[in-house]
């Protein structure tokens, strides 16, 4: 019995799922409303119905123009006439012009290892386990002008800390801060 928990906790171990709420439960769900897009041609209330709702999802930004300009040309890494077509001319519509962002994702982390190691502080492993997008919606006049997405479709991130001195360090680092607060 003890074996067993050692080796994993036997699901004892604390876990946390990240989810927005968004109308995505998969990573190609959000992948195939991209799809269905149509530059010049959805508007903004069809964007609801794709998935993409301003007013229920959380986190969504709104970018101005300015923030459209920051966001395609970064501290003028690109010029303006390399920029596509598309980009150049709700930048030249200005308040005409704005972007919706949408962060969609779901990420489960699970503590995985020894459950003794993890509740005395010694190792604490954390695999997370799931999938994120980024749906940039370029708008001018109402309309759809442009549109990117980028993610990652299959995340596995294992991360390991070790604290040699287990609850001791935690003591330490509590009393430096707390120190540094007075000084």
């Amino acid at each position: 019995m003890l074996s067993l928990v050692g080796c994993g906790g036997l699901g004892l171990l604390p876990h946390e799922t990240s989810m927005s709420s968004s109308s995505f439960q998969t990573y190609d769900q959000v992948q195939a409303a991209y799809v269905d897009i149509v530059p010049g041609s959805t508007r903004l209330s069809d964007l609801q119905k794709l998935g993409f709702d301003t007013a229920t999802t959380p986190n969504v930004e709104i970018l101005s123009y300015l923030g459209v300009i920051e966001r395609f040309m970064p501290r003028n890494t690109l010029s303006f006439d390399r920029l596509a077509k598309p980009v150049q001319a709700c930048i030249e519509a200005q308040d005409r012009c704005s972007a919706l962002v949408f962060h969609p994702e779901h990420v489960e982390s699970r503590r995985m290892g020894n459950i003794f190691l993890d509740l005395l502080g010694f190792e604490r492993q954390t695999l997370n386990t799931g999938w994120s997008a980024e749906v940039v919606l370029l708008m001018q006049d109402g309309h759809v002008a442009y549109k990117l997405m980028s993610g990652r479709p299959h995340i596995e991130d294992m991360h390991d800390t070790v604290q040699p001195l287990g609850p001791l360090q935690d003591i330490g680092n509590t009393a430096a801060h707390t120190a540094s607060r007075f000084l």
